[in-house]
């Protein structure tokens, strides 16, 4: 077979609708390999014969059998040490030109076998690339000799060329993003692509102790996965007649025709589903084995710690301990999840198996605690997304949220985007973490950036579909109506600003007065303003820029001052579920407790009390002393000098709480005689102890005062990384300086706190004002910056 024959039954091959995917590729390479051994056997003639050390060898993709139009072609000449330069070098024209003619690509390779060992252990990729022989014609012992001794090679070397292998490849998929998840996919280099496979492979054949442990599952039963993209690239290259491994957007539906498949979405939804089955076992594979090189021999196997009740932590993954209610909990799947993200923990593969087979449902509504632990996962930033991709991976996802499953590998047939909507809203929801503290309510910004493209999993226009959605979801979940509603309008607005901020004139007062108009309220306008950030980074590198954010604060700021301006002001008069015991406080004059079990992990506990310096401070600091965490707290005192405090509060360990033992602790750090300072210092280093460091770079503690209001109080909004005693702390700041605190609002989302503290200077005729001086200010921002570093 002569150059222009190979050629024209390429060709042939090529025009044949007939033949697609992996037939593709396997005709290809049985023609090529043909041309190949017969050209090689004219020219072995030429060069009297293949024997006597000569040989030809077809490595890499090639020796894999893997030939697609656009590949390259491996070809290795092995031969003995006396053959002559000027020898070589004919046999190498001999050979490649010919080649070269056929309109095949490749650069020549010429070694022995000693030097291509050599090679190989200077670089990992020439190692790797030896591990894929074929003999092709020559010396079969020759052959023979270079299979074994790459093969022993690799063995011997395993440690270092493991450890080269796993930088190589973290390397690539940094550069080449993801496969499952990216709308145009590179389907070679990608993180799930078809070189992951081959690492998978070339892992096995290293023989490593680690190997059998770290690989997720046997390799045969990725080769389906392996071989639906291979066959992809074979169309692709055949479509677009270019080595280009990068499925872009308009090349899609051709190569969806071509490949047999009813529609462009239905080609990305098998992609997706490849991608996320290879990447999945080359991620569990790769950290797995890096676990392994890197441990002593003398260690012996990882010792579980317990971390919570019912979940513990074995090395650096968490685990559920055979306690566990699996079954009949269905908050733990969350709870596991929540923990992992914060921390950047995996889960144990064993425990996702095992919540997979045995997990129920949430019921409706949602317990708070699963609520607060889906807050927490979605909080972590990137960690949540790590982990939600680990659920997904076991279908667990759909037991809290089934509607997660229409959006599942779901493509997004434009340019904007640049992930499928499943990545896309867990992007969103990661990059909401980072702007909790732009808001008041973290918890709907988290909840409603993570869910505000529902909607494009069912037919219909997404945002209608979306509202419906949310509207269901939202009560589902256990929200009350009013915050159901906002999360609904975060859908119904989640493109009102970037549209109107960049297609309308801002100077226009009919333009402010719609949005105003549209939107009704301003904390739902910082809502809308920071999921519009966290949705346009997550959408692509065009869709957030300097100048679109600009704009977008400009119409958040002209919005703000429109709605605040026809805010009617109105006297407002306290309700609360606990006045009565405010007026048994008053009667006895003596400190009232109650305490209502809300759920089976969530307290409240009601204190009233006649008000004094640092009660807020001692009630706090006493419940941390007793190991209760605090949720919420909603704090009041009266003119008539009282105190009504509730605090939400729950246990990371479960168990009761010893409330006589609280009483106690209470009027002793009221009347002086118990050191919280000291106490509380205590718990805050055994904290510091068991508590992993969180994934999530937590931001510094930051601190916000509002003195412009005409409220009677100066307000402090604090935010800051959750940890022992904020409150106390926060609390015995304001009152160290000898202010009044008038109310207190704390709420933890995940793993911040979001604190409000309205205070009150006392004047020397007893009347209590907001503060006016801003120098006072400015020092009781500082003392609390102070106390919660």
């Amino acid at each position: 077979m002569d150059a222009a024959t190979y050629r024209d039954q390429r060709r042939e091959i090529l025009v044949d609708a007939q033949t697609s995917g992996q037939d593709l590729v396997r005709a290809l390479t049985d023609l090529t390999f043909s041309f190949i051994s017969e050209l090689a056997n004219g020219v072995g003639d030429a060069a009297n014969g293949w024997g006597s050390g000569w040989s030809l060898v077809a490595i890499g993709g090639t020796g894999r059998r893997e030939l697609c139009p656009g590949s390259d072609v491996d070809l290795l000449i092995l031969h003995p040490r006396r053959i002559a330069d000027r020898a070589l070098a004919s046999l190498s024209e001999q050979l490649w030109y010919p080649l070269w003619d056929a309109g095949l690509k490749g650069t020549p390779s010429l070694h022995t076998v000693d030097s291509a060992i050599a090679l190989a252990d200077r670089e990992v990729l020439s190692a790797v690339t030896w591990l894929t022989p074929e003999h092709v014609i020559g010396d079969v012992a020759t052959t023979a000799e270079f299979t074994n001794r790459t093969t022993a090679r690799w063995r011997e070397r395993a440690k270092p060329n493991l450890l080269a292998l796993i930088a190589e490849t973290e390397k690539r998929h940094e550069r080449a993003g993801e496969v499952a998840f990216l709308l145009e996919p590179d389907l070679r280099d990608g993180r799930g692509g078809l070189r992951d496979m081959h690492v998978l492979d070339f892992v096995a054949q290293s023989g490593h102790d680690a190997v059998e442990e770290s690989l997720e599952r046997p390799l045969h039963e990725l080769r389906d996965a392996s071989n639906a993209l291979l066959g992809v690239r074979a169309e692709l290259h055949r479509a677009t007649n270019r080595p280009s491994d990068r499925l872009l957007l308009q090349e899609q539906d051709g190569v969806a025709r071509s490949a047999g498949f009813a529609s462009a979405d239905a080609l990305m939804g098998a992609v997706s589903a490849a991608g996320r089955d290879i990447a999945w076992s080359t991620d569990e594979t790769l950290r797995r084995l890096r676990k392994q090189l890197d441990r002593p021999r003398s260690a012996g196997p990882s010792r579980v710690v317990r971390r919570t009740a019912d979940i513990g932590q074995s090395g650096d993954e968490l685990v559920l301990l055979d306690s566990a209610d699996v079954a009949g909990d269905s908050t733990l799947v969350l709870r596991l999840g929540a923990l992992a993200a914060q921390e950047s923990r995996p889960i144990s593969r064993s425990s996702l198996l095992w919540l997979a087979r045995e997990a129920p449902a949430v019921p409706v509504p949602w317990p708070e605690r699963a609520r607060n632990a889906l807050v927490a996962l979605l909080g972590a930033g990137a960690g949540g997304t790590n982990v939600l991709e680990a659920l997904d991976r076991h279908d667990l996802v759909t037991r809290f949220l089934p509607e997660w499953a229409a959006v599942r590998s779901k493509p997004q047939r434009n340019a904007y985007h640049r992930f499928t909507v499943d990545r896309h809203l867990c992007e969103a929801a990661a990059n909401s973490a980072e702007l909790v503290r732009t808001v008041a309510r973290p918890d709907l910004l988290l909840i409603g950036t993570w869910l505000h493209d529902l909607g494009k999993g069912f037919p219909g226009d997404h945002t209608e579909v979306g509202i419906e959605l949310m509207a269901d979801v939202g009560a589902r979940m256990g929200f009350p109506a009013a915050d159901v509603e906002v999360l609904c309008d975060l859908v119904r607005h989640h493109l009102l600003l970037p549209e109107i901020a960049t297609r309308r004139d801002l100077t226009d007062p009919g333009t402010i007065n719609a949005v105003a108009a549209a939107v009704t309220d301003v904390e739902c306008l910082y809502l809308l303003r920071a999921l519009t950030e966290a949705d346009s980074l997550a959408t692509g590198p065009t869709a957030w820029s300097d100048w679109k954010e600009r704009l977008v604060d400009d119409l958040t700021r002209r919005t703000a001052e429109v709605l605040r301006g026809v805010t009617t002001p109105q006297t407002v008069t306290r309700s609360h579920d606990h006045l009565d015991l405010l007026d048994a406080a008053r009667r006895s004059g003596l400190m009232e407790i109650r305490i209502n079990r809300e759920s089976p992990d969530v307290e409240a506990v009601a204190i009233a009390a006649p008000d004094r310096a640092g009660l807020v401070a001692a009630l706090a600091g006493s419940l941390s002393l007793v190991g209760a965490d605090v949720l919420s707290a909603d704090v009041w005192t009266t003119e008539d000098g009282f105190a009504l405090d509730v605090f939400r509060i729950t246990r990371q360990l479960g168990g009761e709480t010893n409330w006589r033992r609280l009483e106690t602790i209470v009027s002793s750090a009221i009347d002086g005689t118990v050191d919280l300072e000291s106490e509380l210092a205590k718990r805050a280093r055994s904290y510091a102890r068991t508590r992993a460091k969180s994934a999530v770079q937590a931001a510094p503690p930051s601190v916000i005062v509002d003195n412009d209001t005409p409220e009677l109080s100066t307000t402090f909004e604090v935010r800051a990384p959750d940890g022992p005693a904020v409150l106390y702390r926060v609390a015995h700041a304001i009152s160290a300086l000898g202010l009044d605190l008038r109310t207190a609002k704390v709420s933890t989302i995940g793993h911040e706190v979001v604190d409000t503290f309205a205070v009150r200077q006392v004047a020397a005729d007893g009347r209590k004002t907001k503060l006016g001086d801003p120098a006072l200010c400015e020092t009781v921002r500082l003392a609390i910056l102070a106390t919660l570093s």
